[in-house]
């Protein structure tokens, strides 16, 4: 019984030290403007010109980032129609930003694009966000981007531990029981 009781603990052990060591997810949203050129399935960013918006930081992105704050590194150029996945990774202060997808719809003379990214910043997990932005079919032109995280659902936390603690324990329960049955 107490091997069972040992073995329950150990697997338990294993199972929750990963999640209580985990660093926080990332929450809200931020968004990036400056101008960008459309040439052909290229879209040719202005380096210079890309900054965080005044004010647009919410949840951990108020923390993380700061308004103006400037491109510090990456492409300036990402093909599109089709996007090759994974193929961009931008940097913005202590936060990377990592292109996954992009997708581009056309509407009249703009093109409307949506795509998911993975942020990473030191003392977070890596976060999926989406991305959302319109830029000129041709020609230079401004354009401003939204990278939202979308709101995890709720999780009572100590409930959800307290079902699996009991959980934990009828198995225990019934191993021994059965483990008692087998002996005699």
């Amino acid at each position: 019984m107490q091997r069972v009781f040992a073995l329950l603990t150990l697997v338990a052990a294993f199972i929750l030290a990963p999640i209580a060591l985990n660093a926080d997810t990332m929450t809200g949203q931020f968004v990036v403007h400056g101008t960008v050129q459309n040439v052909g399935t290229t879209l040719e960013f202005d380096p210079a010109t890309l900054l965080t918006g005044v004010g647009t930081q919410t949840g951990t992105f108020a923390t993380i980032l700061t308004d103006n704050l400037g491109f510090a590194g990456g492409p300036a150029s990402i093909p599109y129609n089709p996007y090759p996945p994974d193929s961009a990774t931008f940097f913005l202060g202590p936060l990377t930003i990592a292109l996954d997808s992009l997708n581009e719809t056309t509407v009249g003379s703009t093109l409307n694009f949506a795509g998911v990214t993975t942020l990473s910043a030191v003392g977070f997990t890596n976060t999926l966000a989406n991305l959302s932005f319109s830029a000129p079919a041709s020609g230079p032109g401004s354009f401003t981007a939204t990278f939202a995280v979308p709101a995890a659902p709720a999780i009572p936390e100590p409930s959800s531990l307290a079902l699996f603690g009991s959980g934990a324990l009828g198995l225990a329960g019934f191993a021994a029981r059965k483990f008692r049955n087998a002996r005699a």
